[in-house]
């Protein structure tokens, strides 16, 4: 494991007056292309509009920023040993903190797609919300260290990355083993990390049953980008009123099927067809 940690740069350089314009901020990307190589444009448009809008936003943040890349390291340690204890799996993965414009706020990626990489202008600096989105992002990679174990080291092949269902496994997955990774806290913060305000929680619960349906008919009739920007990000929530609900589906379709199957099974059955058919169960409950 390795912590790539760029917040001291992004500081030092915030600090000498270099991120006043936007060839200064250009300079910061060009300094470490491994991580912008990765988060432009896929996670974050760039357009000159962003870039001068998070130059705008910067000094706001600027506290937070230096916080949590202080605190970050530490709590994916923490996070890392925790889950070699639960379940005996070494990640072998890097952690990239870095500072970006106000896009999506973690994210795993890589030639692997086993690195994880925070953009702290986007997180909380608390410590519990570092801990559970450590804790969410290593624990996609936990999950798919298991799916390597059951399947084969080809298991990602055969699945349907597109799919709304795998999206919900794989978010529902890494929300499931972040609560065994960092157990104790309240629901909103497994599913959020900080994101999403605690009237977001309380909105899904009283409108479970309409969600619910609602998330069925966008998996049936048809999903797009709209539908996944719609319901598992940040700039999300036009239709629905608030962002990223489905990730409290997803933490409650993997919580039903554990239950149900265990949670190995739970975790590392990818088949489309088994798949579809338990979350439109799910779903219709």
């Amino acid at each position: 494991m390795a912590i790539d940690n760029t917040v001291y740069r992004f500081m030092q350089r915030y600090d000498n007056g270099e991120l006043k314009a936007k060839d200064g901020l250009e300079d910061y990307f060009a300094e470490y292309p491994e991580i912008f190589g990765e988060y432009f444009p896929a996670h974050c448009p760039k357009t000159d509009e962003r870039l001068i809008r998070a130059i705008e936003q910067y000094p706001v943040k600027v506290g937070d920023i230096g916080k949590a890349g202080e605190r970050l390291p530490e709590e994916i340690e923490r996070v890392e040993e925790a889950y070699r204890e639960l379940t005996g799996v070494d990640t072998d993965m890097d952690h990239h903190l870095f500072v970006g414009t106000f896009g999506s706020n973690a994210f795993i990626g890589g030639d692997r797609k086993t690195d994880a990489y925070y953009a702290l202008e986007m997180l909380s600096p608390d410590p519990d919300d570092l801990r559970t989105v450590a804790a969410h992002e290593t624990g996609h990679v936990v999950q798919y260290r298991m799916s390597a174990k059951a399947g084969g080291d080809k298991w990602w092949q055969h699945v349907d990355w597109g799919h709304p269902a795998v999206t919900l496994l794989s978010e529902g997955g890494a929300v499931y083993l972040s609560r065994l990774a960092v157990p104790g806290l309240d629901q909103p913060t497994y599913t959020s990390f900080g994101a999403l305000p605690e009237e977001g929680y309380g909105f899904f619960m009283a409108n479970k049953r309409k969600l619910k349906d609602r998330f069925l008919d966008d998996m049936v009739s048809g999903w797009d980008e709209e539908k996944e920007k719609e319901w598992f990000r940040l700039s999300g929530g036009g239709r629905l009123g608030f962002s990223r609900l489905g990730y409290c589906l997803a933490s409650e379709f993997v919580e039903h099927r554990a239950g149900l199957r265990g949670m190995d099974p739970a975790l590392t059955d990818w088949d489309r067809m088994t798949l579809e058919e338990e979350v439109r169960d799910y779903l219709k409950e």
